[in-house]
């Protein structure tokens, strides 16, 4: 007797959800629609052997969905996302469709501007490039900057190959002369001359500067650069 209770209560159960979700989809269905134009990042591919050089970082998407869902909908979970089968170095026109656009259920892309991107790749290259120690300051006691090292002086480096090919060296953050009359050492970070290009390694280096001072004898006060 107590477990055909049992059942007939998981029965009513189940009834009452179906009818429940019955009626709040039902009513979502009666509910207007609405329109609204949200802003989307466009997520690309990882293409391997490839970097992206030229992108269309943003399109805007015209959204359509019941009042209460348009009214919760976050324009941040929404994303647009560009792959390209079996791509090459080039520049692409890439047509943008509701297939490429990731938004939650029940809720339609209707526009997008534009709806065709410029895509531009090129092959992805390491190198290795000189580096140049940025300098500003003034030194004391009139001393002067006799040389300039930089240890290591080539940094291993990760961009497209174009713009490697055309980087004559790259620089360092700047190291300041103010106050100093002695050899002197100090690390300062490499700086990317491009969002685009990666400092793989080292990312610091060691700028050692070595002094002179007008009008005396040697060269340099010091045999050891200071730490």
């Amino acid at each position: 007797m107590s477990e055909a209770r049992s059942t007939w209560g998981l029965r009513l159960l189940a009834l009452a959800l179906a009818v429940t979700a019955w009626f709040v989809l039902s009513v979502e269905k009666r509910e207007p629609l609405s329109e609204k134009v949200v802003e989307a990042t466009i997520r690309y591919d990882n293409f391997p052997g490839l970097i992206v050089v030229k992108r269309v970082e943003k399109v805007r998407l015209g959204i359509r969905g019941t009042v209460s869902r348009m009214r919760s909908l976050n324009p941040y979970i929404v994303d647009v996302f560009v792959e390209l089968h079996n791509p090459g170095k080039g520049a692409f026109d890439v047509p943008l469709t509701a297939e490429n656009v990731i938004l939650p259920a029940a809720l339609e892309v209707v526009s997008i501007e534009p709806n065709i991107i410029h895509l531009e790749l090129d092959i992805e290259k390491t190198d290795l490039l000189p580096v140049t120690a940025r300098l500003e300051g003034e030194p004391a006691a009139g001393a002067k900057v006799r040389l300039t090292e930089v240890i290591p002086p080539r940094v291993l480096v990760r961009g497209p190959a174009a713009m490697l090919d055309t980087i004559g060296s790259l620089f360092t953050t700047p190291v300041d002369l103010t106050g100093h009359a002695l050899d002197y050492q100090e690390q300062a970070a490499v700086l990317p001359p491009d969002p685009l290009v990666n400092i793989v390694q080292p990312a610091v280096v060691t700028v050692r500067i070595l002094m002179e001072i007008p009008g005396t004898d040697s060269l340099s006060t010091s045999k050891e650069p200071a730490q």
